[in-house]
């Protein structure tokens, strides 16, 4: 096989490892429900040969050690975890608008807006039972998985117009928006001392994204931390995933996002 094939192959397979580790952290930050556990650890399990790719070992070892926390974890632990951390009047917030600068807090509605259009260019919406905004963690990182998987199956298929579309797009999703909090969530998520489990699914999100800012060649503004005050997380809003697992019902993952 020639140098130039390989490469093109090799690049085609790191779009789809990519992927296909994105798909599983957007899980792994939907509210953990009974079987949270099990699957997790049956979908990192999938994933061993895309963290066999090299440029992938920091990935690789960051998701050994999550399955390690995971393992070691008791189901009721990461749901009052959960709770504590993600819910209701918790400190670390799972959207993009809580994160950034005072001048945010008026920009909301535009943030939210913003992603939406992405969603509906590529013809997507958020399930009609996920109670989440646009903006959410799980909902931006199986977006950006699916531009990925488009992206390297327009460019297998020779369709140079529509993998530049979905380039450009991924592109500037991970430059406006995804790659913007990652590290601003993440530092927060430390700060209030979030379990192992948690730590560890974090520190898998900031080397992927990480990487994915390097590959891309984008520098984002990066959000400076949490706004001192998230309408979300205000005592007058009641999370609608908090009231039906406190009914003990099933609570849909975030960013449940079928494709037409």
């Amino acid at each position: 096989m020639s140098t130039k094939r390989q490469k093109y192959r090799t690049h085609l397979e790191d779009l789809l490892a990519t992927a296909a580790i994105l798909r599983v952290l957007a899980q792994g930050f939907g509210y953990p429900q009974v079987g949270y556990k099990t699957s997790m650890l049956r979908e990192f399990a999938k994933l061993k040969t895309a963290c066999a790719r090299p440029g992938f070992s920091r990935i690789a070892q960051a998701i050994n050690s999550a399955c390690r926390a995971l393992r070691s974890a008791e189901e009721t632990t990461l749901r009052t975890e959960y709770f504590r951390l993600f819910l209701g009047n918790g400190p670390v917030s799972l959207h993009e608008s809580a994160y950034g600068d005072g001048r945010r807090i008026a920009g909301r509605p535009h943030e939210l807006a913003d992603i939406s259009g992405f969603y509906s260019a590529f013809g997507l919406h958020l399930s009609d039972a996920d109670p989440n905004l646009p903006d959410h963690l799980s909902s931006e990182l199986e977006f950006y998985s699916l531009l990925l998987v488009k992206q390297a199956y327009a460019d297998r298929g020779g369709r140079s117009v529509n993998r530049e579309i979905t380039r450009r797009a991924a592109r500037q999703f991970l430059e406006s928006h995804l790659g913007r909090w990652i590290e601003a969530f993440v530092q927060t998520l430390r700060e209030n001392e979030a379990s192992t489990p948690y730590r560890e699914l974090a520190r898998v999100l900031e080397t992927l994204i990480g990487a994915e800012i390097k590959r891309s060649r984008i520098r984002p503004f990066l959000a400076s931390g949490r706004l001192p005050f998230d309408v979300m997380q205000d005592d007058e809003l009641v999370c609608p995933m908090a009231a039906q697992a406190a009914a003990g019902n099933p609570v849909p993952l975030a960013g449940e996002m079928p494709i037409p």
